[in-house]
């Protein structure tokens, strides 16, 4: 080999020893792109969870300590309310969807007025027993509501593992169905029904379904919170 040849053999020597260091390299940037990503959709993942753990636990605090009935007016405005807070607290996207098991249908004007809206005020009593007051007439249909909220008035007791519903009082003209979820309870009560009981299998009186998500559609978590 001539002299002025050996530094072109060397280079190629060299070449074939770093080009797997190169794959190598690239491999590796790869696996730590990855293994960053991974990383980044995990951090997102226990974000969304924990939120959602908490979003539940709260939930049910608000029932066990009352504070849900002190919104006479409508009760799913503080669902609204809680999920805005905790949007802006954590910068998820957060929904509450409230199902009330108790509400009635208005025979007289085709009204379904539902427990959680205007039409229904709740209150909880000592122990485990709850009001439910509804108002029998509806703007929709042209009526003037006078909200006196005893169209009826349900009492609803936890016993054991079911809850007793009772015809606690009746006021006006009108009479209604009385329902719990699809399952109708009493057809055309009025007035000389007071004081009728019946029992229901269940102690859910509310259902929620919570969900969150964040904002860049990576994770997701939705769950169901029974209240009884």
């Amino acid at each position: 080999m001539r002299s002025d040849q050996r530094g072109f053999v060397l280079n190629g020597i060299a070449l074939l020893l770093v080009l797997p260091a190169f794959l190598l390299a690239g491999v590796g940037l790869k696996l730590i792109s990855t293994a960053q990503e991974t990383v980044a959709i995990q951090l997102v993942a226990d974000k969304v969870f924990y939120t959602s753990w908490d979003l539940d636990r709260t939930l049910d605090m608000i029932w066990i300590e009352n504070v849900l009935f002190d919104n006479e007016s409508n009760t799913n405005r503080y669902f609204r309310w809680l999920a805005e807070n905790y949007r802006a607290a954590t910068g998820m996207l957060v929904e509450i969807a409230p199902s009330w098991k108790f509400w009635i249908h208005v025979d007289n004007n085709g009204a379904d007025h539902y427990a959680g809206t205007k039409y229904c005020k709740i209150a909880r009593g000592s122990l485990d027993n709850w009001f439910y007051y509804f108002e029998d007439l509806d703007e929709a249909t042209g009526e003037t509501p006078d909200w006196d909220y005893n169209e009826p008035i349900l009492r609803i007791e936890k016993i054991g593992e079911n809850l007793k519903v009772t015809i606690e009082a009746y006021g006006g003209s009108y009479w209604a169905d009385i329902y719990y979820g699809d399952d109708l309870i009493w057809e055309n009560i009025r007035s000389d029904n007071v004081g009728i009981s019946t029992w229901i299998p269940s102690t859910v009186q509310l259902s929620l379904e919570t969900s969150i998500m964040d904002p860049n559609h990576v994770a997701s978590r939705t769950s169901t919170v029974k209240l009884c």
